[in-house]
Formats: C-alpha cells, structure tokens, sequence
C-alpha cells in the first residue's frame, strides 16, 4: 500500500512537472551550453562509469525527459556508489534520481550561500571550501551537455525524508501511513478546497490530502519542502497503543452497530495523530516552554511530551521517532468543556424565565474574575416560578468528568445588594450505552450563591457519560455538513431550588447571576 501511494504521488509530480507539449518545453528552454552535441541523458548513456546512473534513468522513466530541449543540471554517482540501492524498486529509484536533478544550468561557480532546489523539492547546497554538492564530494565537475550540465560524484547524494515520505518508506510507521492514506485523492486545482487564482488552463490532476491540507481544519501539508514542522512519528506499537488507550473515550452509539464502529474507529484515529505536528522546528526541547500543535492543543511540558524519543532531521523539520506516545489526554484529545453561560447558541430558558445578558466594566472589582467579563442573569416572570434555562454540553466523550459551575454575586453591578442570594439545582440529560436518554439531578441543600463573592459549585464528582457525543474535524471539513445540523444529547438545566417559606422570608431569593459551566475530564488512576 504504501508503495502505491509513493508511485501515485511521484506520477502526479512527473505529470504536473514535465508535461512535454511545446509550451512548456519553450518556458524551461534556458539557453542550454552550446558545443557538446549530446544531451544529458546521452552523455551519462556514454559514461561507463555512470551506466548504472544511466539504468536508473530509463527504469524511472526519465530518459526522454533528460534529452528534451528543457535544460538540466544533473549530478551522477559513479557506479560504485549506487550499490545500496535496489534498481528493481522504481519507486526507490525514482525517488533517489529526482534527489539527483536539478532544472537550469547550476555550474560549481554557484555560491555556497545560494541554495539548489532539486526535482523533489529538496534544496541543496554546494560546499564554499571543496567541490562537494549535497555533503558529497564532485569528482568530474561541469560536464557540457546540449540541453545541461553534468556533475560526478564519488558517491550518492544522501536523501533527507520529508514527514510523509518518512512514513510511507517504513515498514514499522504502517499503521499511521494506511490511515493518512485514507484521505489522499487526486484533483484538479480548481477543485482543492480554499484555491485562488486558479485558471481554467489548469487541468492537471494532484496530489490532495484533505486530512493534512485542508485550509483551518488541516494538521499540515508535511509533504511540502517549502514549510517547516516538528513531527511526533509513532511506530506500530505506539500507534496501537495510543489509540487502545483512547478508544474507549469516543465509544459511539447508532441503531445501525456497523456505522457506530466506524464512527469510533475514525474518531480513535484522529484523536492519536491530532496533537503530533507543530509549526515550527524543535532540535532541543527543554528549550521550549510550551508548543502548539496544529490540533490546536497546548503542551505544556515539552520535555515530558518528547520523553524517550529519537529525533531524526527531515529535510522540512525535526522528526522525533515514537515507541510510545507521551499524551496528556486533558491537553491533548480530552480538553475540559468550558460553556460561557452568555453564549447566544446552545441556550434554552424555561418557560416563565427571563435572561438578560450583563456586562462588567474592566474597573469592576469582579472583572477579572468573570470569564470574558460577561454572564448572564437569569429570573422569573412570577415569584411563584423557579427559573432555570438549559445549556446544551458539545463534544463529551464516553468517560468520567469533574463538574462545575460558577456564579457571579449580586453586588458585582449594585454594591449594596449583598443579601441577595439563592439555592440552586441541576439536572443531566445525556444519552445512555443504549442510545435511550438518562437523566441525573444534583440538589444538594449546599448549592448556594453569594451576594458578596464569586461562587464555584461542584456539582458532581467523576461522573460517567457512557457514550461519546462528538464532532470531528472530518465532519467539520465535509462541505455537505451544516454547523445548525448538529445534535448535542448532552445539556444540563440550572434553576433555583427555593421553597416558597425561603422566598417569602426573604432568607433566599428566585434570582441567580451565572458565568460558566466547565466540565473536567477526570485522568484514570
């Protein structure tokens, strides 16, 4: 399989880049030497010592390429220095010449400092004290071809993966190569989502992946020579370690148990390759404070996270080889769920209630206390009423949270008003392992506001939400999919828990002001 998706994309970059009809060849037609008669394929052909550079050049299918009129610089291994390589795998040889050519006449009077972009993307160098290309050394240089230059050398150029070309060229990275694989297509450019400026001359299908390109939702195009990452590559037995591990956290239910796997099997999957890439390149990470990823997760502590890992240069990064994959699970695919009480969506009073959303000035003694300085207040239309208003949870997975709920006192807009508190209770709503709906109310008779201070009720301690409720990137990233199609099974209702003596007294009151609800994923012993 693997070597099938490395012959697919070398294919679709042969046929994107070296289309032979007459304007293309005018376009790279770059005034080649004049005075050697043979092209660069025939002078390599003719060189007995580069006949086996000149055998990798017909089994890759380059030969009518390197005696076109386009102009080439190509830098030959002598015959010794291509032992190691297995002339019956085209994939290998393809890859191992396009790391060998270059487009235009390059001559050894190139700078050090200018780098040479090869056929694969790579850049390269020459070397400012010897004549070596690429760390090699250049035993013949500036040989004249008809449409080039040739340059020999003592040995092969060494070849520096990418991120994808490093998965799909070992056996031990499989598992997550076959599942990267999953999303790769061809298309025309016209078709990739977030193109611009594409013309309609452009009908050349190319290599897509959706899962690493995507604009917002993609992890990365890490097969691009022109971008720099960090990678986390795990090998099989992390891979299957890791997602064993998170399984159990996206347990799905559907009336049809085929498409609930599936559904859990995708979104396992997902959640062990979300947090692996960053944008930028790390050689030593104890000196990172935190990271990035393109998941959108935060590490807090790189030197844990890259813990027993060997870091291994890639020609767009730093790869760090994974035995094991060191996630936090709160960090990584379990975050807390935070619900901003004043959130226009995902909110649903009771009948009889009113809501009005509040606003805290930066000079308010409470300001910096109150989440985005705005909460809701929440009352009824009737003092016989208990308000209340329902708060859909997005995103729970199938496992054990820490609840809470924080509330802002009532003096936080009045500074007289510090009697004014209540009684609260709340209900759970969520689905059970059978697809029916369970609910679950939390009254304890110490759930009560303050009028003076900020207030945190834990509501439930290391509840368990048998089945998971959650949205990918995947579907976020199928334009068939509407955000309003949503369906959330998990929503906690919040009200007063006044009795009518309490009200009447004026002991506690049917009003409560509310700014948050964070659910916190509990971590397994």
């Amino acid at each position: 399989m693997k070597k099938d998706i490395l012959k697919t994309v070398l294919t679709a970059s042969v046929v994107a880049m070296y289309g032979c009809d007459d304007s293309w060849d005018n376009h790279y037609n770059d005034n080649p030497v004049i005075g050697a008669e043979a092209s660069v394929y025939e002078q390599i052909k003719s060189d007995p010592e580069l006949s086996v550079f000149a055998g990798m050049i017909e089994t890759a299918g380059y030969k009518d390429l390197l005696s076109s009129t386009q102009t080439f610089t190509v830098w030959a291994p002598v015959n010794d220095a291509l032992q190691d390589v297995n002339l019956e795998d085209k994939e290998a040889v393809a890859r191992t010449l396009a790391n060998h050519i270059a487009r235009f006449n390059i001559s050894t009077a190139t700078p050090a400092g200018d780098g040479v972009k090869m056929l694969n993307g790579k850049v390269l160098y020459f070397s400012s004290t010897s004549p070596s290309f690429g760390g090699v050394d250049i035993i013949n240089p500036d040989i004249h071809a008809s449409n080039g230059l040739i340059h020999k050398l003592s040995t092969a150029i060494p070849y520096s993966y990418n991120f994808r070309e490093y998965i799909d060229t070992h056996d031990n990275t499989s598992y997550i190569s076959e599942f990267i694989a999953l999303f790769d297509e061809m298309l025309l450019p016209s078709q990739i989502p977030g193109a611009v400026n594409v013309s309609s001359a452009d009908s050349v299908a190319i290599s897509y992946n959706r899962l690493l390109e995507y604009p917002v939702y993609g992890l990365g195009s890490i097969a691009s020579e022109d971008s720099v990452f960090t990678m986390v590559i795990p090998d099989n037995n992390a891979w299957v370690s890791a997602y064993e591990a998170i399984k159990p956290y996206f347990l799905t239910y559907n009336k049809d148990q085929e498409i609930a796997d599936s559904i859990q099997h995708m979104q396992t999957s997902l959640a062990v390759v979300n947090d692996l890439v960053s944008r930028i390149r790390i050689k030593n990470p104890q000196e990172v404070d935190s990271i990035i990823t393109t998941g959108g997760s935060v590490i807090s502590d790189p030197v844990a996270f890259f813990s027993g890992m060997r870091q291994v240069d890639a020609s767009n990064g730093s790869i760090f080889l994974a035995s094991a994959i060191n996630y936090d699970m709160t960090e990584t695919f379990n975050k807390k769920i935070e619900i901003e009480a004043e959130a226009q969506t995902g909110r649903t009073p009771a009948a009889g209630t009113t809501i009005y959303t509040r606003n805290v000035p930066t000079d308010n003694q409470f300001a910096h206390q109150i989440s985005g300085q705005r909460y809701i207040e929440v009352f009824p239309v009737s003092s016989s009423r208990q308000p209340g208003v329902t708060f859909a949870v997005p995103d729970i997975l199938a496992g054990h949270y820490d609840i809470y709920a924080t509330f802002v006192p009532a003096n936080v807009s009045d500074q007289s008003n510090t009697q004014d508190s209540t009684r609260v209770q709340f209900a759970l709503s969520y689905m059970g392992e059978n697809g029916r709906t369970l609910s679950k109310t939390f009254n304890d008779k110490d759930f009560l506001t303050s009028g003076t201070r900020m207030t945190t009720v834990k509501v439930a301690s290391a509840f368990k939400f048998p089945v998971a409720n959650y949205y990918d990137r995947v579907w976020y990233m199928n334009p068939k999919n509407d955000l309003k199609d949503r369906v959330t099974t998990t929503s906690i209702y919040v009200s007063t828990n006044v009795s009518n003596a309490e009200f009447n007294q004026n002991v506690l009151s049917r009003r409560f002001r509310i700014d948050r609800l964070v659910f916190v994923p509990v971590k397994p012993e």
